[in-house]
Formats: structure tokens, sequence, C-alpha cells
């Protein structure tokens, strides 16, 4: 994986309305939905944009109905009527006493034409940088930190969907746990089964980036082990999903082997049965952002690229000086054929 198999050209597009890192992303009907994330100086915020490449000449941003929590550290899983997530950190704050944010238990499912969130069954534990996928009917929650903030769970919750539409009620249970627990994993559904790749050990204390992929067959419920990456990896949620029958992981963190945590600009590919492909280039490396693809176009909207404001006495330590990225960018898919 020395030298990416195709070359891009990237172009800016107009800026999203404020700079989100750590945001959760999904495309539905043509349009990339942004939520929630850290805004400048690790704030977490309780707004959800969604971008409509369509409109005008750039695409156009719309704000919708604000989560009923300042989360992040979620991922979104697709319904008929919108998304769900579940678990996350909620209400960071650093410049209002620079108290972290605290881990929740919180599903929630928003229904994009009412604009509206409704509450699901709480996860059985605390939870936060785990994996959310659906498989049918089945919602599945998978690792992720516990309520200390540092400690890996390999628990694994399934919901079934299906029961909540009917009746309004239902519960998680348990499936197998994933053999390696851990955090800022990325999770994509290829074939009818969850692969759940990287992602990084503990958080608050260290954390070790890893480059370990796990395949679950709803099937069977075990997991097996699947291609490797190259590096440690970590920090994609949001820019990780399943395009033509690969999955795609664009920017987040990287640690090579004997070398140091740093933002990664490679975007990655694997189909099944392959190992992974270095297939292009981000625009620029960076820590992540939301990216989806959509009628072909790949798009990569904020981030954290390390851009800090000035130290000065009262802010001295990173956080407090950290820039979110308000840039958006897209590039034309490589033509595989």
């Amino acid at each position: 994986m020395s030298e990416p198999v195709y070359e891009v050209k990237w172009e800016r597009l107009p800026d999203m309305p404020c700079g989100k890192w750590e945001p959760a992303s999904i495309a539905i009907d043509d349009k990339l939905y942004v939520h929630g994330g850290y805004e400048s100086e690790i704030i977490t915020r309780k707004k959800l944009h969604v971008f409509d490449p369509a409109a005008g000449t750039h695409g156009s941003w719309t704000r919708l109905q604000d989560l009923p929590s300042a989360t992040n550290h979620v991922n979104l899983a697709p319904d008929e009527t919108g998304f769900w997530y579940a678990g996350g950190m909620k209400d960071m704050d650093r410049p209002a006493g620079k108290k972290p944010d605290h881990i929740i238990a919180e599903t929630w499912h928003f229904d994009i034409q009412e604009d509206r969130y409704t509450a699901g069954p709480l996860l059985p534990g605390r939870r936060a940088g785990g994996g959310l996928a659906r498989l049918g009917d089945n919602l599945h929650y998978i690792s992720g930190l516990m309520e200390d903030r540092d400690t890996d769970s390999p628990d694994h919750w399934v919901l079934d969907v299906a029961e909540w539409r009917a009746t309004g009620n239902g519960t998680w249970r348990n499936l197998a746990p994933l053999p390696l627990a851990r955090n800022q994993l990325s999770v994509a559904v290829l074939n009818d089964k969850i692969y759940v790749v990287a992602g990084q050990l503990n958080h608050d204390s260290q954390q070790i980036d890893q480059d370990r992929v796990d395949i679950y067959d709803p099937a069977s419920d075990t997991w097996a082990d699947g291609p490797s990456l190259p590096y440690g990896h970590s920090h994609s949620e949001g820019a990780t999903f399943v395009h033509d029958n690969r999955i795609w992981m664009v920017a987040g963190h990287t640690t090579p082997q004997g070398g140091k945590k740093g933002f990664c600009g490679n975007v990655v590919s694997l189909g099944e049965g392959e190992e992974w492909e270095l297939t292009c280039m981000a625009p620029k490396p960076m820590s992540s952002p939301a990216s989806k693809v959509i009628k072909g176009r790949l798009y990569v909207a904020g981030g954290w690229d390390g851009r800090m404001t000035e130290e000065t006495p009262d802010r001295n330590y990173w956080a407090d000086r950290q820039i979110s990225s308000p840039e958006v960018w897209v590039t034309d898919l490589p033509d595989r054929t």
C-alpha cells in the first residue's frame, strides 16, 4: 500500500455553516446528513445539517431540528424513514469549566420527513465510540467505551426495530461479543455481514490505534478475522461507508509501525475476499471528517487538520486552541473499469 492506485483531483466547495470535528454522517436520498460533533475548542453542539449537492451552483446546507442532546462519538444507521444513533459522549464545553463530556445510554430515531426525534430503548449500559449497524430489522451496537471514558467493552447488543415500530417498545439483547474490545472503530455492512474496522484501545489514558478487522456473521452469531490494515487506524467513524460493493474509509488517525499517531491522508477501500487497497489520497491529512459518495462523487466535509489558535497563558492546552474545519471537498470517484 505504498502508492495510491488512482490519482484524483479535489475541488473545494463553499464552507459548511460551521466547522465540525468527529461528526457522524449518513447519505440518504442523495443528501449528506452531518450530525453533532465538536465545534472549535472542543465544544459539542446539537446541530444537525443536511447538504444537498443538487441545490444551487455548489450545493446548499440546511439546518434541521437540533439533536435532543449535544452528542458525538456515535454512528448513524439507516431506517426506512431516517436514521438511528445510540450512546455517545454528551455536553463537552471546555471554555465553560473544562469539564469532560460524559457517556450516555440514550437511543434515538430521527424521522427526516417529520424532522423529529423519537427516543428508543436505552442501551443496557452507557457506551460511546462503539459501532452501530443495521442488518434487516436488527440494530446492532458493538463495543465502545464504558462510563469511565477509558475502559473498552466487548459487549454486542441487538434491538429488533420491527418490534419497536409495532409496539413502541423493545429490549436490547446480548449477542456474541467482539473478540477485541476497542473504541472509535469504524463499522460497515457488506454482503449481510458487519465489518468492524480498526479503532483504538482506551481513550483518556492512552489511544493505541489498531489494525484489526473483525467480521460478524448473523447467521451463526460468530466473529471471524478479516484482512488487517497495514497500520493502526482510528477516527474515521463518520467517513466509513459502503459503495459499489466495497468498504471505503477516508482519512482519520493512523499509527504506522514503530511510528507516532498522526493525521491520515489516505482513502482506502476493500472488496469481499480482498486485501485493503490505497485507492487514492484525501484532499489533505485530517482526523474525523464526514464523508460519503453521492451520485458517483466523493464528498469530504469538516474534520480537524491540526489547526489551532495561538497559545496564550490561559490557553496553553491544545484542546482549548483546536479549530474544527468547515471545509468541503469533492472529487469524482476513480473509474475502476
